[in-house]
């Protein structure tokens, strides 16, 4: 059975308010309005401003939804109001539009920033426990935000951290094994950035004669493709492959990762060695780029595991390839807890 979607379970937070919304905008339009403009109008900025987003708080306070999408919402209602209620009729909206959305702005940044606080003190906690980085802001995020906002979240903050600020070179523990030095492969990622910005530079200029706006939007996407590159590839040194005694983490950087349970694999061989079946859709690449990665080593599984990626829905595999530098080793390690 699939899981049902954010919109699906959180339907009715959305639509009984917003049904409201539409009951006040036909009432504003109706003739019985038009006759009692001045009697009615103070009693319709209230709902817009107070029984409306009250109501929606009630609706979303157990559900999986930021209460801080309370600011939002009644902003929008504010906006709603300021078109449909006549112009002579806004003095009690002129009052909320003065004092109460600079409140609103006020809180809103003084529960962000307590949030803030409250991120800080986790993920030092979480630190005392685990040394990977991007595990730690999943967890950290998952803590604050709903669940497709936390992943969200997560991985602009680790493109950046890995990008630009995480500079201190790691020291391989007995356990942990780099992926990317015989593999070339983030020499070839390297190349991808090049030819963006190659690519950016011609089509910008090609572009701008027709229409400059839609070349700079063009351009931003480049520019953003080529910062989640450098964010990838200076993230897979920091991120090993990691064996413990139960489980199997493997990760290329921030763009995909996985743990296998050790009682879940079947056999672990060289490439070369075992056969591959290229189009079983349940063989799948760590790094995700195929015959590129030049893997050297495979995982056959006796039950189906999950691939994360950066962005996507994890998907299902039985056999995984993947590159790893000393791959003698890490074979013999990990028959040794297959066999134990």
């Amino acid at each position: 059975m699939t899981k049902p979607s954010f919109l699906k379970q959180n339907a009715i937070a959305f639509l009984i308010p917003f049904t409201l919304l539409l009951a006040l905008v036909i009432t504003l339009n109706s003739g019985a309005f038009s006759t009692h403009q001045s009697q009615l109008s103070v009693f319709i900025t209230i709902d817009f401003i107070v029984t409306i987003p009250f109501i929606y708080f009630l609706l979303i306070r157990k559900r999986q939804i930021s209460n801080l999408t309370i600011a939002p919402f009644l902003i929008l209602c504010v906006v709603v109001a300021s078109y449909t209620i006549p112009t002579a009729n806004q003095d009690t909206l002129d009052l909320v539009k003065t004092w109460l959305i600079p409140i609103i702005e006020l809180s809103v940044f003084s529960i962000v920033i307590l949030k803030v606080r409250k991120a800080i003190r986790y993920y030092s906690s979480l630190s005392k426990q685990q040394s990977d980085f991007y595990n730690i802001l999943k967890k950290t995020c998952a803590s604050i935000f709903p669940e497709g906002a936390a992943k969200l979240v997560a991985n602009e903050i680790a493109l950046i951290y890995y990008g630009f600020f995480n500079f201190k070179k790691i020291r391989l523990k007995a356990n942990e094994f780099s992926n990317y030095k015989d593999s070339g492969i983030l020499t070839t990622l390297s190349a991808f950035i090049f030819v963006i910005g190659i690519e950016m530079t011609v089509v910008h200029l090609l572009v701008i004669r027709w229409s400059p706006v839609f070349a700079w939007i063009l351009t931003g996407l480049s520019f953003y493709s080529a910062l989640q590159l450098i964010g990838i590839i200076r993230s897979v040194p920091k991120r090993p492959l990691v064996i413990n005694n139960d489980y199997l983490h493997l990760r290329f950087g921030i763009l995909s990762d996985t743990t296998i349970p050790i009682e879940a694999i079947k056999t672990i061989d060289f490439v070369g060695s075992s056969a591959i079946d290229k189009k079983n859709k349940e063989t799948k690449t760590l790094s995700l780029l195929g015959e590129m990665e030049n893997s050297n080593i495979i995982i056959h599984l006796k039950t189906p595991q999950h691939l994360n990626f950066l962005y996507g829905k994890p998907k299902s595999y039985t056999t995984l390839l993947l590159s790893v530098d000393d791959k003698h080793t890490f074979k013999t390690e990990i028959e040794q807890l297959i066999i134990r």
